[in-house]
């Protein structure tokens, strides 16, 4: 009996996870100067009307957290199923703010909307369903700090019939993280597209993966590192 309520606990959270829409899903910009701004678009695909409600909380590290330097609009948002709307949030560090990287948290819930809502008058809900809640987390950054990521010490290799990639990722970028991805593209157009998530200031990260994508080495034209959210070219390699 846990098992089975384990199961459908998973599977409910499973589901949630594929109606909620975010894009972009991150911040990634430079906040002093004239400041960083950034649109977000929420999508509802959940078969329901869902109404949204958007709060600023402080990053992991308070000494390094952009939540006071905020505005953000709207606060609330209803969306019908099908359709979408923009959160617009805008950011300015002030004068004196160090360099280096911030962090702040974007907190989501929504909440399903009685039917009423729906558009089905004369029909009455007794409650409201909880959908979503999540604290997703934004980063930025103060000062003149272009990313200095780089691919290094890789290779493509053979193993059982299967072409892998593997390598190390350094950050050589002072004073801020790089949020980077590695396309590996082929001859024919074939893509293979590497996420490797945020890198922090003066880390390395190492990689092995499975390119099912080519069948053998000589497939392979070129390798493209990219910061993700403004795919901001950094690298340009051949294999």
């Amino acid at each position: 009996m846990k098992k089975l309520l384990l199961f459908i606990f998973t599977l409910c959270l499973y589901s949630l996870s594929l109606s909620f829409h975010i894009s972009p899903d991150g911040f990634g910009k430079r906040i002093d100067g004239d400041g960083g701004f950034q649109e977000y678009t929420f999508e509802n695909k959940t078969g329901k009307t869902i109404r949204y409600r958007f709060a600023i909380l402080p990053g992991r590290n308070p000494e390094k957290s952009m939540d006071k330097w905020i505005e953000f609009e709207p606060k609330f948002m209803t969306i019908k199923n099908g359709e979408s709307k923009k959160l617009k949030l805008y950011v300015k560090s002030p004068s004196e703010a160090k360099i280096g990287d911030y962090s702040f948290y974007l907190a989501v819930n929504s909440i399903t909307i009685p039917g009423i809502l729906e558009g089905k008058e004369g029909q009455v809900t007794t409650g409201s369903t909880v959908g979503i809640n999540m604290h997703i987390e934004m980063l930025g950054w103060v000062g003149d700090l272009p990313a200095k990521l780089k691919l290094e010490k890789y290779n493509f290799y053979e193993k059982d019939q299967k072409i892998y990639f593997k390598g190390f990722v350094n950050n050589h970028t002072e004073k801020r993280f790089v949020r980077y991805m590695i396309e590996v593209i082929g001859n024919h157009g074939e893509r293979a597209t590497l996420y490797g998530g945020v890198l922090p200031s003066k880390h390395t990260k190492s990689f092995d993966v499975h390119l099912p994508q080519f069948k053998k080495k000589s497939d392979i034209w070129k390798i493209e590192v990219r910061e993700t959210l403004d795919r901001n070219l950094l690298q340009t390699l051949k294999p």
